[in-house]
């Protein structure tokens, strides 16, 4: 009994607790904050710092501390607290106790209840410990008349925590940050203190600078500073030397953008904004101010925001700076919706709204946070938050988190709760059949939201109440409800179908099962069963007892079913669907029986009851305040007993509402209100109810009500520039909208509406925000409410600005006359009484009181006051800044009003020429500093500075002062003026000025260049040629042309140009353009220029260029199998741009695919066709072949394709190789074959034949079939003393192919030794193993032996000889080759057996020599080595520059020769090569040393190089030798020759880029000079210093002791009197020439008897000396008979020959300076060659010299040999350089040459330049040919 007890508490108790949660749960509500801690705090640690953080929710929630790794934040005594209501104190310590976890850490507010957890943003907390610092001052000094700037310079450690408060102007005028200024002074916000307008005066004041540490609001003062005053004289043009790039404000603050210029005189400024589409000025404005180099914005908006540029000039040009500024606007975080109820099962879905101002911000960092912890996929810019499938675990408080760049973050909450969800079952019970007796328990478990309720049934009523039974129900701490049912003794009438049913409001869902217990049949007692009319009436016989038979139903002594509405179901339940009131009302009788015959009765009542039905009602339309309304809600059908009752929106009717409810009768109520008001306006229902059902129906009473004020309007006043909200509310039904309108003028007069734009917001609740407030904003503006019921409602507010003063623009400036009375004006605008105080430079306030000259009067205006300063008799002394300053209760303004006093002018000073052109020049000129008089204009004179005649002067006037400066048009080019000023005054004009000289600049040509012709050259290359424009038409020294070219193809209209340098004489010119398309047509244009610009371009000529092989391969090769020996190949040409020219046909070449030891022959083939398909015949059949395809034009082959491999298909084998018929027994012939050298295929399958011979006679012919694998047969059971002939063939899937020869044996008794298998060539792999089998019949003795020599086992270390006779090899090398042979013997017969082994093993290194090499390519041979019994399967070359990387390329097998292209030129090169076979690669050869064509640059003859004359000196660049290498840039420097030994150099450049010429300008007549030059190119560079004296003033030559004196010195003197120079040179060169005939012969006959005793001894020589050899590049016609020698014997290792040109037909161009020559380079190979592959390169046979020049070092011959050759203009000498950077510039290798060459070819070039070269009018711009050194190897 204590069990049943217990589970009846239980239950009572939990039951309470589960009725009474509901109610309590509708009111929780997480976590918010209140206060939120802001994102940093910092604090010293003299005062502490604490966090404060407060929360509200239901239940309240309590506020907790972490870190930010999410651990606890706890107390530590002395140092942090935690007080009961959320703050976090951190208290004040001493330096030593400071704790980075503690006072520089990352801190978080949690607050948390049972709805769930919010976490607060981080903050970051600071504590600085305090420390003394001291600030300095730091002067920007400026000019006179400029802005000088004061800055407050703070020590890095304290920067960001002090903060400038204001400046000191000694001794104790104290200037303060504003937007405005005091016009002498302004301190900006950022602390920088500008002193505007410099005077003299202003150095004698000092200034300090007082900063404040904002944490420990200590002030600290620096140190007076004095200003300093720029003195410059002259017109300087503005610089800007301080300027705030980047300015960052928060919206609503003031931004300050500075800009400060200095230049004299002092610049004007401009400001322009470029956030449009153009840069737009700005203007000043209300918000606005333009103070000089200030640009001051208050109040910001985001508008604001953009790029700034500020602008200052003054005469001398402009400058100008761009600014950004960047407004932060604050955001807003709110998420949609903040409170979300769902179904479990549901989908929740939260937005995260960011705004900014209202208006929505896009692309944010949004996090999203479940009860504290960051959700797995946040972190994205989306701003939707979906939470599928909700359960339990998804309610709580959610957070979106918004981080912006900057660093600040922002955060909203919203709560998810869980809504309504159906039961579902967790647990249930099963089926059960029992004894009597036994304690039995039911359980059922469900879920659901609310929590669901559990009730049990038995067979649908309710359970029996007796004391056997106990029910128990609890929840778990999960929301589940768990329900059990005891029964502590179970006896038979306890049997049935128990069922559990779980319901809430959501829905219900039930379990049913039964419970058997044994025993007689027993049937419950049934209760009166109610039944709804309409509806299904399930009856369920409660019989207890098992087993039952059968259930049966009786009505009125008939059984059930006697209507179609009626079914027994098979569980024995009666169902009636649908459910007759008349009908079905009565008594059933239930009964059943079981098989025994047992049974029993039992009788219950059904009454059926009719559900109610609710007749429709409606209340009547435009029902208003105070009418009575009334409406009846009857029910037309339906059973009592009736209950009536009425509802308002869902709540019985409440007493307050004055509505009277009556009952009409008992199926009648009647609903009445007296006097409607807006209270009444809701859902009125009618609920009808019986014991059947209820029923509702609902109708919408709508009361219209008019509109009144919930928040009415009132006058408001607000600050100019800020912001107000002005509140109007109403209420009323329908609701009422809300309209602003302004009144247009007077109170009563007309008004519009106002309308949403920008800095106007209406917002929803009908309040009108006004952001920055200005004077227009001013008035009475009306609210008006309407719903559509009466007149609706309006009220009149008036709207003040307070309005501070202001000006229309911060300066103005004001002229008069010496003597006249000045009248300075301001009119300010801003709210009355405003106070006005004029005062002088900004400090001192002028009185008429004190100054008897001045009055002052002031009226008002409309818009504020008008106000006027007079002084009387002006003066110099009464110039400068006045300052009209205005101030209200407001604030403050001023004005600088700028007076400047006419005196009679001075003559203007600093004349200089702005601009020179050929036909004008800009004069600009500054006026006198002192006593500025009225200038109203000025007058230019000019005429021209001719010495021999003297012209008048000519006049312009100039009417625009203070410009400065005039432009004179219509002058000569070329041609030198004199020009002056004279200002004019009132006072009359001023002296002229000093006279200024100038030379007008040339004009561009006027005309183009003439008789352009273009030929071709070669398929790449067009020489084009044309002659100097008209003399006339070159208005000035032709310095180059510009030569356009392009395709005539193309659509394109505009030409590619490169330059060529001229001559400054104006000859003819020529240029080689190279790099273009092949055989394509090209239009050629040329235009001349001068140092202005180009001329006009000539008429356009064509050419085209010359046919080449084509540069790509034909397309889309294919091949397919035609038969066994025919292969068909087809292709598409190549691309039609790629030809090059005409095709003339196509090449194919093919070679087959064998794995041969070595190839007896080459099997590459090749055939030519003109059509795009071939067919290949009389190939091997089934093999696979390599083929390519390439295409050709009449010059040459083209590109290849790449191959294609193609197999030919299967045929029938040839006949076996051999075979072999031996007698193994007397009864047994063993027979053995070899496969088919030729299988065609493969061999599927062997056929063996037999044929028996008895004399002539054929006894028996049989055929057997083998398989493929097997090459052997024994025939058995032969007879004996029979001949028996066997031959083979072998098949393939084709066919059968040929039979073997026929081999015939006769058995017999006597088995003589013999040998089955077959010798011959074996081929193995070094390192393998191979089996030498021998196998033999009659049981022999064998022998092994190799080469006749005996084999005995162990003789050999790696070899093994097995029982059966093989002969095992293993771990091959290639000593192990040769002929093995087995001999057998058993005394019977002999027989013998020989295998020749071939071991393949790596190829030996292959010979590689150079043949030669130019400056940019080195081309080589080789010979193979031994192959290694392979072929040669690839060559690999490697190569590297001297301290650089290795490069690898792999080349053919076919390939004995390479050319490395694209090299550096003068740069040595570590060349090898190694082979690939099959099994292995060799090792590299010897490693060769190469060294490119070039050397660093020579040394060019003075007199070739300088040009001198009196005051300038011209440098030939071009004529400077580049030795092969193409110079990349010059450095030259000069200084005069004085007696001061370390005399200053004067650098004209540092990377003169190569040109023509150049002219040094600024030198002083009759001076020497030293000049210091240096050429650099990718070889070197070479240094060289030359003197040369100017000319005198007047062109003469210098005088002679300067030129001694230049003698004197250790170098060359140069001036220009060519008279006394060409003789001079004449006779030097006549004896030297002379000493140099006689050096010439005496060595040529010293050399002649050397080399002859040389040639003897070379004879007696090794034979490995006579392989040495020279190679050359390619044999080129003979001339003359002459040819290179080809011996070594014959030639020098040092020689060098001169190479003609390939076609004889392209002339050569003359040089206009020394020749820069290619030298091909002869290798002489000393080492002796491999024998096999020593045959030399094909010998050069080459064109003789035509001039030999002969030069002695080191007792050797020289000869030289020139070749001349053109290349790209595309790669011209300016191109080339600029792709050689001096940066880029690679190492020189000089240190690695051979100083013998080297020299060698510096005294070769020398000589070449030392020789007279006629110079002609003929432009050349080929590329310097490039010269490689002779290398000995």
């Amino acid at each position: 009994m204590w069990i049943s007890s217990r589970f009846f508490v239980i239950f009572l108790l939990l039951h309470l607790d589960t009725t009474c949660s509901e109610p309590f749960e509708a009111h929780l509500r997480g976590p918010g904050f209140v206060m939120e801690p802001p994102g940093r705090v910092e604090f010293s640690n003299s005062s502490g710092g604490w966090l404060d953080c407060s929360a509200s929710g239901s239940p309240q929630p309590t506020v907790d501390w972490v870190h930010a790794d999410g651990s606890a934040v706890t107390e530590i005594h002395g140092v942090r607290r935690v007080l009961r209501n959320g703050t976090l104190v951190l208290m004040p310590f001493a330096a030593a106790a400071y704790h980075q976890d503690v006072h520089n850490t990352i801190y978080r507010c949690i607050a948390s209840n049972s709805v769930g957890r919010i976490v607060s943003r981080d903050v970051q907390v600071r504590a600085v410990v305090a420390q003394a610092y001291k600030v300095d001052v730091e002067v920007l000094s400026a000019s006179r008349g400029c802005t000088a700037i004061l800055r407050c310079v703070v020590p890095t450690f304290v920067k960001e925590l002090v903060r400038v408060v204001s400046w000191v102007h000694e001794p104790a005028i104290y200037i303060y940050p504003s937007l405005q200024g005091d016009g002498k002074f302004h301190l900006l916000p950022t602390g920088e203190l500008l002193i505007h307008n410099l005077q003299e005066s202003d150095e004698s004041q000092s200034f300090r600078c007082r900063s404040m540490h904002r944490l420990t609001r200590q002030v600290v003062v620096s140190s007076p500073t004095r200003l300093r005053i720029n003195s410059h004289r002259g017109i300087i043009s503005p610089s800007v030397v301080e300027h705030t790039a980047h300015v960052q404000v928060s919206q609503d603050e003031g931004a300050v953008l500075l800009c400060v210029a200095q230049g004299c005189p002092s610049p004007e400024y401009s400001w322009f904004t470029h956030n449009g589409a153009g840069p737009l000025p700005v203007l000043s404005g209300p918000r606005v101010r333009l103070l000089g180099p200030i640009l001051a914005i208050e109040a910001v908006t985001g508008e604001d925001s953009g790029v700034y540029k500020c602008t200052a000039g003054n005469v001398g040009g402009e400058a100008s700076a761009e600014l950004r500024l960047t407004v932060a606007t604050p955001i807003q975080v709110e998420i949609s919706p903040n409170v979300l109820s769902v179904h479990m099962g549901g989908t929740a879905e939260f937005r995260c709204l960011v705004t900014s101002n209202g208006s929505p911000v896009g692309m944010q960092n949004i996090l999203w946070y479940k009860d504290g912890r960051q959700l797995p996929s946040s972190g994205r810019v989306e701003d939707t938050l979906v939470v599928p499938r909700v359960s339990r675990e998804n309610r709580g408080m959610y957070q979106c988190v918004v981080r912006r760049p900057e660093g600040d973050t922002f955060q909203a909450t919203a709560e998810l709760q869980l809504g309504d969800a159906p039961p579902v079952l967790l647990y249930s019970f099963i089926e059960q059949t029992l004894q009597p007796g036994p304690a039995v328990s039911l359980k059922c478990s469900a879920a659901g939201n609310p929590t669901p309720q559990i009730s049990w049934t038995l067979d649908g009523f309710p359970l029996p109440s007796n004391g056997r039974f106990m029910i128990g129900q609890y929840i778990t701490v999960h929301g589940d409800v768990i329900s059990h049912v005891n029964i502590s003794h179970v006896m038979v009438e306890d049997g049935g179908e128990y069922a559990c049913i779980a319901e809430n409001r959501a829905g219900r869902v039930q379990h049913a099962a039964r419970l058997n217990i044994y025993g007689l049949p027993y049937i419950r007692l049934i209760p009166k069963v109610t039944a709804v009319s309409g509806e299904t009436l399930n009856l369920k016989c409660p019989v207890a007892g098992y087993p039952i038979e059968e259930i049966h139903w009786e009505r009125g002594g008939r059984e059930l079913p006697d209507d179609i509405r009626q079914r027994v179901q098979p569980d024995g339940s009666l169902t009636i669907s649908p459910v007759q009131k008349n009908s079905d009302s009565g008594v059933y009788t239930c009964w059943a029986r079981n098989k025994q015959g047992h049974s029993a009765r039992r009788s219950g009542e059904v009454t059926v009851i009719v559900p109610p039905s609710i007749e429709p009602f409606a209340f009547q339309e435009g029902l208003a305040e105070g009418m009575r309304t009334r409406t009846v809600c009857g029910v037309s059908r339906g059973d009592p007993p009736l209950k009536l009752i009425w509802l308002k929106d869902g709540d019985p009717l409440p007493d307050l509402l004055g509505a009277n409810v009556t009952m009409l009768d008992q199926y009648s109520s009647l609903l009445s209100i007296p006097s409607l008001s807006a209270t009444h306006s809701g859902e009125y229902t009618c609920v009808a109810k019986n014991p059947a059902a209820e029923i509702k129906y609902t109708a919408l009473l709508q009361v219209k009500v008019p509109p009144r004020w919930i928040v009415e309007p009132v006058d408001a006043n607000v600050e100019r520039n800020r912001h107000i909200m002005l509140h109007c509310q109403a209420q009323g039904v329908p609701t009422p909208s809300i309209v602003w309108k302004k009144a247009t003028g007077s109170k009563s007069g007309e008004y519009e509406e106002v309308r949403e734009r920008p800095f106007t917001k209406l917002l929803g609740n009908g309040s009108l925000l006004l952001q920055h407030v200005k004077e227009d904003r001013e008035g009475f503006y009306l609210c008006q409410a309407n719903n559509g019921i009466g007149t609706g409602i309006g009220k009149v507010i008036q709207l003040k600005v307070n309005s501070s003063p202001y000006f229309s623009s911060t300066s103005r400036s004001v002229m008069v006359k010496k003597g006249d009375t000045a009248l300075l004006q301001c009119a300010v605008s801003g709210d009355k009484p405003i106070n006005i105080v004029w005062l002088r430079s900004g400090k001192n306030t002028l009185n008429p009181s004190t100054n008897y000259k001045i009055s002052v009067k002031q009226e008002a205006t409309p818009d504020g006051v008008s106000a006027e300063l007079q002084i009387r008799t002006v003066d110099a002394t009464d110039s400068g800044p006045y300052f009209c300053r205005a101030s209200n209760l407001y604030g403050n303004d001023q004005q600088l009003v700028q007076l400047q006093v006419q005196e009679p002018p001075l003559p203007p000073s600093v004349l200089e020429a702005a601009m020179i052109s050929s036909r004008s020049v800009n004069i600009k000129w500054q006026p006198k500093t002192m006593g500025t008089g009225d200038v109203t204009k000025y007058l230019v004179e000019f005429r021209e500075a001719d010495p021999l005649f003297v012209e008048q002067w000519q006049q312009i006037e100039v009417k625009d002062p203070p410009m400065f400066n005039a432009l004179i048009e219509n002058l000569k080019p070329a041609t030198r003026y004199a020009f002056r000023v004279i200002a004019e005054g009132s006072a009359g004009r001023s002296a002229p000025s000093q006279e200024l000289i100038v030379r007008t600049e040339p004009q561009r040509p006027a005309g183009p260049p003439l008789s352009l012709s273009a030929r071709p050259l070669s398929s790449t290359e067009l020489l084009i040629s044309w002659v100097a424009p008209l003399p006339e038409l070159r208005h000035g020294d032709i310095q180059g042309y510009n030569v356009g070219y392009k395709l005539s193809s193309s659509g394109n209209t505009a030409y590619n140009f490169t330059s060529v340098a001229g001559d400054y004489d104006g000859g003819n010119g020529e240029l080689l353009l190279s790099g273009l398309a092949k055989f394509a047509r090209y239009n050629v244009v040329v235009q001349a220029f001068n140092q202005v610009g180009p001329g006009p371009l000539s008429e356009p000529t064509g050419a085209q260029t010359m046919e080449d092989v084509p540069s790509r391969p034909p397309e889309d090769v294919r091949c397919a199998a035609l038969s066994s020996q025919s292969l068909q190949v087809s292709w598409q040409p190549p691309p039609i741009y790629h030809t090059n020219g005409l095709l003339q046909g196509y090449k194919l070449i093919f070679e087959p695919i064998i794995d041969d030891i070595q190839p007896s022959k080459d099997e590459v083939e090749s055939r030519k066709t003109t059509a795009l398909t071939m067919v290949l015949t009389g190939l091997r059949k089934y093999t696979n072949y390599s083929i390519q395809v390439l295409a050709h034009t009449r010059m040459g082959d083209g590109v290849v394709s790449k191959p294609l491999f193609c197999h030919s298909e299967e045929d029938v084998p040839e006949a076996p190789a051999d075979i072999k018929v031996v007698s193994s027994s007397s009864q047994s012939l063993y027979i053995s074959w070899l496969p088919p050298n030729e299988p065609n295929g493969v061999i599927t399958k062997y056929s063996l034949y037999t044929r028996v011979v008895n004399g002539r006679e054929e006894l028996n012919n049989e055929k057997r079939s083998l398989p493929s694998q097997q090459a052997y047969y024994e025939a058995k059971g032969l007879h004996p003393h029979m001949e028996y002939q066997f031959w083979v063939t072998a098949s393939t899937r084709v066919g059968e192919g040929k039979s073997s020869r026929v081999s015939s044996q006769i058995t017999t008794n006597r088995v003589p030794a013999r040998i089955i298998s077959f010798g011959g060539s074996v081929v193995r792999p070094w390192r393998s193993t191979v089996t030498l089998p021998c196998t033999a019949v009659g049981k022999p003795k064998r022998e092994w032996f190799k080469s006749d020599v005996a084999l005995r086992q162990g003789g050999m270390h790696n070899s093994q000889l097995l029982d059966s006779g093989d002969l095992i090899i293993s771990s091959l090398q290639l000593a192990d080759g040769g002929n093995y042979s087995c001999q057998v013997d058993n005394g019977i017969g002999t027989d013998r057996l020989t295998h020749t082994l071939v071991v393949q093993v790596p190829p030996t290194a292959p010979v590689l020599y150079v043949t030669s090499a130019t400056s940019s390519s080195i081309l080589m041979h080789w010979k193979c080595g031994f192959t290694g019994n392979a072929p040669i399967t690839g060559y690999t070359l490697f190569y590297r520059r001297t301290n650089g990387n290795t490069d690898e390329m792999q080349l053919s097998r076919h390939a004995s020769s390479h050319e490395l292209k694209g090299l550096v030129c003068g740069s040595t090169y570590q060349i090898h090569l190694s082979a690939q076979n099959k099994v292995g690669t060799s090792p590299t050869s010897t490693m060769l040393h190469v060294r490119t064509q070039g050397q660093s640059p020579g040394h060019p003859a003075s007199t070739a190089l300088l040009a001198p004359n009196s005051t300038s000196l011209l440098v030939r660049l071009h004529s400077w030798p580049d030795n092969g290498c193409p110079l990349l840039y010059f450095v030259l420097q000069y200084r005069a020759v004085t007696e001061d030994p370390d005399a200053e150099w004067v650098l004209v450049s540092n990377a003169l880029k190569p040109q023509r010429r150049i002219v040094v300008n600024n030198l002083t007549p009759s001076t020497l000079y030293q000049l210091r030059m240096e050429a650099h190119n990718v070889a070197g560079i070479s240094q060289a210093d030359f003197t040369f004296v100017t000319l005198t003033k007047d062109g003469d030559p210098p005088p002679p002791e300067i030129v001694h004196r230049g003698h004197r010195g250790q170098t060359t003197v140069i001036f220009a009197n060519m008279n006394l120079l060409i003789p001079s040179i004449a006779a030097v060169s006549g004896m030297f020439c002379t000493i140099i005939m006689v050096i010439v012969c005496y060595r040529h006959k010293q050399a002649n008897h050397i080399q002859k005793e040389s040639l003897e001894n070379r004879a007696n020589s090794e034979a490995a000396q006579r392989e040495r050899y020279y190679a050359t590049i390619h044999k080129v016609s003979m001339q003359n008979n002459d040819k290179i020698p080809e011996t070594s014997e014959d030639i020098s290792p040092y020689a060098t020959f001169q190479l003609s040109e390939a076609g004889g037909n392209m002339s050569q161009p003359h040089h206009g300076g020394p020749a820069n020559t290619l030298l091909h380079s002869f290798m002489y190979h000393e080492r002796a060659l491999a024998e096999g592959c020593s045959s030399p390169p094909p010998a050069a046979v080459l064109n003789p010299p035509t001039t030999t020049h002969h030069h002695h070092h080191h007792q050797r011959p020289l000869k030289t040999i020139h070749n001349y050759y053109q290349t790209s203009p595309f790669h011209n000498i300016s191109k080339n350089r600029r792709r050689h950077s001096r940066k880029t510039e690679p190492e020189s290798e000089e240190s690695e040459s051979d100083q013998d060459q080297l020299t060698s070819s510096r005294t070769e070039s020398s000589n070449q330049h030392e020789g007279k070269i006629k110079h002609n009018s003929s432009l050349i711009q080929h590329f310097p040919n490039h010269n490689i050194s002779i290398t000995y190897l």
